[in-house]
């Protein structure tokens, strides 16, 4: 198969550039992108005629105008929320059109997986010269969303909750199932879907493209800031921000320390209950305002996949204190890589001496990076997706 003859179809949300931000906009991107330098990708994505999205080599796009239903609806539908608010026959009609002339279809996020079972009911009359439907995991969703009920005491949210990660396991069970492929994007992912379903899977771990930072010696000059970043826009992210801000609180570790709060997403009701804290919300010069931290916190008790700020802690040398479940399936080494902790009271716990210890801040940061330098490129994750679809394609035939 050359790639002249080859062309893939592409099932995502929405175009995912600014300004829309967040770890899923950045892997679907990125996928996007790196398998278009393979062989070229069509974007079938939620838009207005004329929006403008970006030119990139390889990539084109179709656009579906379509309405978003009230949330609370999808109370009374089958589908989860997120699935729920991108379902639409306007969408389906147009993904099965172009899958016709497509090589291979990856439907991305489980918001669209709603779309998989009747996809391939659709396609089936093309029998052997149907193409392979590829569906893209960010996380074992079911797992994160049962995590979430059990972190929740409101009782009526819990119930809402409970409901939708019902509805969430069964839709995601379904398309893995369909699909004649998946992509899990870490191997702790992987093993969960292999006890949902035997079609064969391709780990593709995000990779990196922002700034790589110089060698640095975090010291006495170094400010007593602690860094907590990422988008918290999803409401399993803001859990885990308002759990984590409460264990600190708890043992006043705001009075003694720095504690900055950075990255997308409302954080005002966070600062009336805790206002001992900083709240930047997003900072446009990243890499300046990390040079002034001794190391940041990956507290995600809750949300399951690969965390992109783990990546950019180690290569803009910010040493982590982990969770151990939060960088599960990523390959970094406890002790070595990051400063681990079970929980989140170990991880609150361990501040104190982590703040002082030098070597040890050093020791981290340049472990995580040497470890990263090389082997997150995205052109390595497209040549991989490609030759996977490749082999799927003539086991297919």
């Amino acid at each position: 198969m050359s790639q002249s003859e080859t062309t893939y179809l592409w099932l995502t949300r929405w175009a995912p550039y600014a300004p829309r931000r967040g770890g899923d906009i950045d892997y679907s991107r990125n996928l996007m992108q790196s398998l278009a330098v393979c062989a070229p990708v069509r974007g079938l994505v939620f838009g207005a005629p004329g929006d403008p999205i970006p030119e990139r080599p390889g990539l084109s796009w179709s656009l579906v105008d379509q309405k978003e239903p009230p949330r609370w609806a999808s109370v009374f539908s089958p589908l989860p929320n997120v699935a729920f608010r991108h379902s639409g026959a306007a969408y389906l009609k147009a993904a099965i059109e172009a899958a016709r002339s497509a090589d291979a279809v990856f439907v991305d996020f489980i918001s669209l997986f709603h779309l998989v079972a009747p996809l391939r009911r659709a396609l089936d009359d093309m029998g052997a010269a149907r193409p392979p439907i590829i569906v893209v995991n960010h996380n074992f969703e079911h797992g994160v969303r049962r995590q979430m009920v059990l972190a929740e005491t409101n009782p009526v949210m819990r119930a809402a909750l409970a409901y939708d990660t019902w509805k969430a396991g069964r839709l995601e069970r379904r398309a893995n199932r369909v699909a004649d492929a998946l992509i899990p994007n870490t191997t702790a992912d992987q093993a969960l879907f292999e006890t949902v379903t035997d079609r064969p899977s391709v780990v593709i771990t995000p990779a990196y493209e922002g700034a790589r930072a110089a060698p640095r010696v975090i010291d006495t000059q170094t400010p007593s800031r602690i860094t907590i970043l990422g988008n918290h826009d999803a409401h399993h992210k803001r859990m885990v921000l308002e759990r984590t801000l409460a264990a600190l609180s708890a043992k006043g570790v705001e009075k003694r320390y720095i504690i900055d709060v950075v990255g997308g997403g409302e954080t005002d009701s966070f600062a009336a209950r805790y206002p001992g804290f900083n709240y930047y919300g997003y900072v446009e010069n990243v890499e300046a305002y990390l040079r002034t931290v001794r190391f940041g916190l990956i507290p995600d008790d809750i949300g399951g996949g690969f965390k992109h700020r783990a990546l950019t802690h180690a290569f803009m040398r910010v040493p982590m204190l982990a969770l151990n479940s939060a960088l599960n399936g990523m390959g970094f080494e406890p002790g070595v890589h990051y400063a681990p902790a079970d929980t989140l009271e170990e991880l609150t716990e361990a501040i104190p001496a982590l703040v002082e210890d030098f070597p040890r801040l050093n020791s981290l940061q340049e472990s995580a990076f040497s470890r990263c330098e090389r082997a997150y490129d995205w052109a390595d994750r497209g040549r991989a997706l490609h030759a996977f679809v490749t082999d799927l394609r003539g086991s297919c035939q």
